[in-house]
């Protein structure tokens, strides 16, 4: 992800982005047209007033007529005025508008990433997707808004006007025009610089907040070793280098905007020189010559904001690069075409040949069992002998490798993922605890939940009594990620909403392991009455919780050593034995 982060912009171009954004992201486009609208009838006001201007020099003014005067300058107000309220519909609507695309294009975007799969998550750092959610998504809503669609005014603009000089005074016009190719070759030498700076401050900015997400969920860790000096220093690397960029960026422009604005000042000095010339002589008066400046300047408007914006669209290249960069991510976890509704088993699981590698290292190898229906089956062996990947394999966080998995002989692919994962209840050794209430935590899997349904897996879940024991109960706070609550209070909240679930098939990964012995005991019967009739795999270390496992299999290095029942395997003096003795003697 970082490595497309690096590229992104280089391989997309700003056709491809305005397209995108006007023609997929826009969609009251009836706004676009009155905004186009409003802006050419601005570009034809800011075409009249030179011309009060110059009929209040040379007419009004030498002829003493206070009633012109009063007139004129009263159109010239009104003229404003009307100008005035155009801008403010222009601006107004055109905020409107982008609003609402850009959180339309932000929606789309968070629900592209959130159906990715768990590879995916794996290989990205949040702190650059939380980026490109907000910073990149920001930096497109530059382009909807009325200083974007004022180019083309700006267009019309610049065609009328410069037309209009030449008609004027054919010399003076062509004299200002030789500063345009300059606008275009201070263009074309800082495009790439800009394009590049602005890059690397966008890169450099994801570094920052993936360091500022890491410290803010690792806290505790950085509290208990002490290592907040280190995470400053690496916060200030980022940041640091975040700044270099900006500044670089800043130098750019900074060059760029003064250069530009010196060409324009050229020609407004070449205009001066002729026009006093021709004034002098007679051949062109004062109120020609000033309204002449003004059309100039409408001339060179166009031109500097033209320049300002293809700056703006370099900056913006970049994030739409880095979303589109998302955008064309696939997942590797495809759905069927034909794929139906998890069946109504009666058999059970089986697992065929099945071989899976993380990033070509292969951690299941060939295994074959069966997870009979309502019998529960316990996984055992060390740690990293692949049990919790033959999980996250039954729930289709990963694809297989080679062999099959399937549910009273349907193939797992062609079950609805949606449908496949709303039967499976996963207790984990990872506590996962949403920010919000314990209420909210418990009816995740489950909305809509009855309070009765609520209190009563809460019950079963050893959790009740402390539930009572706070002040606003079930809409007691639990913190981000938990924090308020003991390790064995969010293991019970992570049963009780297994529980609430109601699913047909349970995975317990060691789900009691935040637990004391006295409180494992106390929920034994709950994890009983959740596996009762059910199709059931646990994972423990403790061997104790498994004894009356229907069936055991001991797993060392992706590969089935044993199987059978505690007893059994205990005659066998092999792997489970050892870790039998290893524990209790």
């Amino acid at each position: 992800m970082q490595k497309e982060a690096d590229t992104a912009g280089n391989k997309y171009t700003t056709w491809q982005m305005l397209r995108f954004v006007f023609g997929e992201v826009l969609h009251n486009r009836w706004i676009l047209i009155l905004n186009v609208v409003a802006l050419t009838i601005i570009t034809m006001l800011q075409f009249v007033i030179p011309q009060i201007e110059q009929f209040i020099i040379d007419s009004v003014i030498p002829k003493k007529d206070f009633s012109w005067l009063i007139g004129s300058t009263a159109v010239l107000l009104l003229t404003a005025v009307f100008l005035g309220l155009l801008n403010y519909f222009s601006v107004y609507y055109m905020g409107v508008l982008s609003q609402s695309a850009i959180t339309e294009l932000r929606n789309k975007l968070y629900h592209q990433i959130i159906q990715l799969d768990t590879h995916f998550f794996e290989s990205s750092k949040t702190g650059d997707l939380m980026t490109r959610l907000t910073g990149d998504v920001s930096n497109l809503q530059n382009l909807i808004s009325s200083n974007m669609l004022s180019i083309i005014g700006n267009f019309f603009t610049f065609i009328g006007v410069w037309a209009f000089i030449f008609y004027v005074n054919w010399q003076m016009a062509l004299a200002v025009s030789l500063t345009f190719p300059f606008m275009f070759i201070i263009y074309r030498v800082f495009r790439g610089r800009i394009h590049t700076a602005f890059r690397a401050a966008r890169r450099s900015q994801s570094d920052m907040s993936n360091q500022m997400q890491n410290t803010l969920t690792q806290i505790e860790l950085i509290k208990s070793y002490a290592s907040e000096n280190l995470e400053e220093e690496r916060f200030e690397e980022n940041s640091n280098r975040n700044k270099r960029d900006l500044i670089q960026a800043t130098h750019n422009m900074a060059i760029f905007s003064p250069l530009v604005d010196l060409v324009n000042y050229i020609g407004t000095a070449i205009i001066l020189t002729l026009g006093a010339y021709f004034v002098i002589h007679d051949q062109l008066t004062v109120g020609q010559l000033v309204a002449y400046l003004s059309y100039v300047s409408l001339l060179q408007n166009p031109i500097r904001s033209l320049t300002s914006l293809l700056n703006q669209l370099q900056e913006s290249l970049v994030s739409y690069g880095r979303i589109m960069d998302i955008n064309q991510v696939k997942s590797s976890i495809v759905e069927d075409k034909g794929a139906i509704n998890f069946p109504k088993i009666s058999r059970g699981i089986n697992l065929e040949n099945v071989s899976f590698a993380y990033e070509k290292e292969e951690t299941i190898h060939d295994i074959t069992f069966s997870i009979p229906f309502g019998k529960t089956t316990a996984l055992v062996g060390r740690s990293g002998s692949g049990k919790t990947t033959i999980t996250k394999l039954i729930d289709r966080l990963y694809d297989l490798d080679n062999g099959s998995i399937k549910f009273d002989g349907l193939d797992i692919k062609k079950i609805k993922l949606r449908s496949l994962r709303e039967n499976i209840a996963i207790v984990s050794q990872d506590t996962y605890i949403v920010d919000g209430t314990i209420k909210d935590n418990i009816i995740y899997g489950k909305q809509g939940a009855s309070e009765e349904d609520i209190w009563r897996v809460a019950e079963m879940a050893d959790i009740a009594d402390f539930i009572h024991q706070q002040t606003k109960g079930m809409n007691t706070l639990v913190g981000e990620r938990g924090v308020k609550l003991s390790g064995g209070q969010k293991q019970r909240i992570s049963i009780a909403r297994a529980l609430l679930k109601d699913a047909p098939i349970v995975i317990l990964d060691e789900a009691t392991a935040s637990l004391d012995n006295e409180s494992e005991k106390n929920i034994q019967h709950a994890l009983k009455a959740l596996m009762k009739n059910r199709t059931s795999l646990v994972i423990a270390h403790r061997l104790s919780t498994i004894y009356n496992a229907d069936q055991i299999i001991v797993m060392s290095q992706g590969r089935i050593v044993e199987r059978g029942k505690h007893e059994q395997l205990l005659k066998q003096n092999g792997s489970y034995a050892r870790l039998y003795n290893a524990q209790f003697k």
